[in-house]
C-alpha cells in the first residue's frame, strides 16, 4: 500500500482514517510527588464512526520521555 492510498478504519471497516497530532495532559507519581506532563501525539480518527485511536508504537516512548523530561526538571 502506497501513503496515497487512504487507511481504513480497524473499528468500522467502513471510514477513512487521518492521523493528527493532538495535545494531551496527564500526571504521574514518582519519589519526587505527582509529575505533570503535557505531550503532543499521533491520534488516528476515522471520518466514518468518529473512532479515535493511536496506531502509533512509539506512544510509550514519548509518554516516558515527556515524564522524565519534567521529572528532571525537579
Amino acid at each position: 500500500m502506497t501513503s496515497a492510498e487512504p487507511t481504513i478504519c480497524v473499528m468500522c471497516g467502513k471510514g477513512h482514517v487521518t492521523t493528527q497530532q493532538e495535545g494531551i495532559a496527564f500526571r504521574q507519581w514518582s519519589d519526587k510527588g505527582y509529575i505533570h506532563c503535557r505531550v503532543m501525539i499521533p491520534i488516528d480518527v476515522c471520518d466514518h464512526c468518529g473512532a479515535r485511536y493511536s496506531g502509533d508504537p512509539e506512544i510509550e516512548k514519548t509518554l516516558d520521555d515527556a515524564f522524565q523530561r519534567e521529572y528532571n526538571k525537579r
